[in-house]
C-alpha cells in the first residue's frame, strides 16, 4: 500500500511539474513568438498529456483544441518542420486577439492525413475545422492555442493538479481579473473587416507565409 501511495504521489508531482513547464513555455510564447517556441509549446502540451493520465486517469484528449494541435505536434516531430509566421493583425482588420500565428494549409492537411486510424482522423479533422481559422492557404492557429491554455488551466483546477506557483501566477492573475469583471476567458479570434478590404487583408496574410 505504501509503495502504491508513493507511486501515486510521484505521478501527481510529475503532472504538476509538466503543467508548470507548459505554462512557462506559454508565457515565453506570449512574449516572443517564433517557430521554436511554437514547437516548444506543442511539445510541452504533449508531455503534460502523458503525465496526466497516470496521475488522474484523465487526459487532454477531452479537449478538442488539444486534438487539433496534437496533429501539428505529431507532424512536427515525425514528418516535417511546421512552418509558421507571426504577425500583428493587419489594419484595417480587427479581432479580439492582436496576434496571428499562421501555418500553411497544406501542412495542416498533411498533418490530419498522417493520423493513423480513420476514426481518429475524422475526429482530428473535425477539431481542426472547428478551432483553427482557415483563410485560403493560410490557417491561423493562435486562437486555438489561447483557448487550449484556458481549458488546461480549468481542467487542472478541477483535478486538483497544482502547477508550481511561479509558473502559473501570471496566467492565474489574468484569469481572476476576467472572472471579477465578468468577461469570458475564451476568445473567438476571427478577423473582422469590411467586405471591400477582406481580400486585401487575407492576401497580405498569405503573402507573409514562408515558402513551402
Amino acid at each position: 500500500m505504501a509503495d502504491e501511495n508513493e507511486s501515486t504521489d510521484n505521478e501527481i508531482r510529475s503532472a504538476q511539474e509538466a503543467a508548470g513547464r507548459f505554462f512557462r513555455v506559454y508565457e515565453q510564447y506570449c512574449g516572443f513568438q517564433d517557430s521554436d517556441l511554437l514547437f516548444n509549446i506543442l511539445t510541452a502540451m504533449h508531455s503534460l498529456n502523458d503525465r496526466l493520465k497516470p496521475a488522474t486517469d484523465r487526459d487532454l484528449h477531452e479537449i478538442e483544441e488539444f486534438v487539433a494541435l496534437k496533429a501539428l505536434r505529431n507532424f512536427a516531430h515525425h514528418q516535417d518542420e511546421v512552418r509558421s509566421h507571426f504577425s500583428i493583425i493587419p489594419s484595417p482588420a480587427i479581432s479580439d486577439l492582436a496576434v496571428l500565428c499562421i501555418v500553411r494549409r497544406d501542412q495542416v492537411e498533411r498533418a490530419i492525413e498522417k493520423v493513423n486510424s480513420r476514426q481518429r482522423r475524422g475526429e482530428t479533422r473535425k477539431a481542426c475545422e472547428a478551432h483553427f481559422h482557415w483563410y485560403g492557404e493560410a490557417v491561423n492557429i493562435y486562437p486555438c492555442i489561447f483557448n487550449l491554455v484556458v481549458r488546461v488551466y480549468e481542467m487542472l483546477q478541477e483535478l486538483g493538479v497544482k502547477p508550481p506557483e511561479g509558473a502559473v501566477a501570471t496566467f492565474r492573475d489574468s484569469y481572476e481579473v476576467e472572472e471579477q469583471q465578468g468577461r469570458s476567458h475564451y476568445v473567438d479570434g476571427r478577423i473582422a473587416t469590411s467586405p471591400a478590404n477582406i481580400d486585401a487583408v487575407l492576401s497580405s496574410v498569405v503573402a507573409s507565409l514562408p515558402s513551402p
